[in-house]
């Protein structure tokens, strides 16, 4: 499945005294299997963006085409559309609100007129992709459980519909470090099986570790498109729009500033180690 950005403007309140534009001439492909981190500052628009993508929001001007076709269409069902693409909002613990936890993922495909078989087996299965045992967690209120687990919870929701693309906002945002950890992993799980993910990150150790590319967004726009390897080989440029660098690509810059003769735009612990030892190894053949 194919999501492409045409020209997208989101202007809010247009036309009043307090019309602010938060996105400003989008234009970008999301391709099938991809896994793409939106970073920038806040306020930068990301969020207004991800809501654009299973038509939470409508362009004020330009088009949203998912597989060619204009999502605002009057033939396009959004039914269709929130099948689709699965939205996670920072926070979706906050939007449970059934008694158990079997009847909060079963919401979602309950609406949609499945038989009672059909939805049993989906809830069953988002549990699993969720690490959460069925017979343990059915009958629980969803309001008794951890913070990681309620996050879950409500992950699972959304798996439920079986989205081929998966937005998140955030996602591993105020969970404990463990529970962070097994969220981001759930994600990479899930980005392996061949869900497609888009996730807002504020953590650019978390894109360097998960994303294979990167959408910088500033003042509403587009500044920055590519890999991870291109986006932090400007670590400069990203630090003067506020944001930060891997630690690693940090720790790399500072060597350089020092005199090692490192390569620009390191990023991973593997690949700063291994040009260290290079550089240690050909210091000892030049000594001997």
């Amino acid at each position: 499945m194919q999501i492409e950005f045409k020209g997208v403007t989101h202007t809010y309140q247009e036309g009043s005294p307090f019309q602010s534009t938060a996105i400003r001439d989008v234009n970008f492909t999301v391709s099938s299997g991809e896994f793409l981190a939106l970073i920038g500052h806040t306020g930068s628009g990301k969020s207004t963006l991800a809501q654009h993508i299973n038509g939470l929001l409508r362009p004020t001007s330009g088009q949203v085409l998912i597989d060619g076709e204009d999502i605002h269409s009057s033939g396009y069902s959004k039914k269709t559309l929130r099948q689709k693409v699965g939205l996670v909002f920072q926070y979706p613990e906050h939007q449970l609100f059934e008694e158990t936890v079997e009847k909060d993922i079963g919401f979602g495909p309950r609406n949609l007129g499945l038989s009672e078989d059909e939805i049993l087996e989906r809830v069953q299965e988002a549990l699993r992709k969720v690490g959460l045992a069925y017979d343990e967690f059915r009958e629980k209120s969803p309001f008794e459980l951890s913070g990681g687990q309620m996050r879950r919870v409500a992950m699972a929701g959304v798996l439920a519909m079986r989205p081929e693309v998966l937005v998140l906002d955030e996602p591993a945002a105020g969970l404990d470090p463990m529970s962070r950890e097994d969220m981001l992993q759930l994600i990479r799980s899930l980005h392996e099986s061949g869900t497609t993910i888009i996730m807002i990150s504020h953590s650019m150790d978390d894109v360097a570790r998960f994303a294979t590319r990167v959408l910088v967004m500033k003042k509403g726009t587009v500044a920055m498109d590519g890999t991870p390897a291109d986006i932090f080989l400007h670590a400069d440029q990203l630090e003067e729009m506020g944001l930060d660098v891997p630690v690693i690509c940090r720790m790399n810059n500072d060597l350089r500033r020092l005199g090692l003769p490192l390569p620009e735009g390191i990023y991973e612990e593997d690949a700063l180690f291994t040009a260290l030892m290079q550089l240690w190894k050909g210091g000892e053949n030049h000594a001997s």
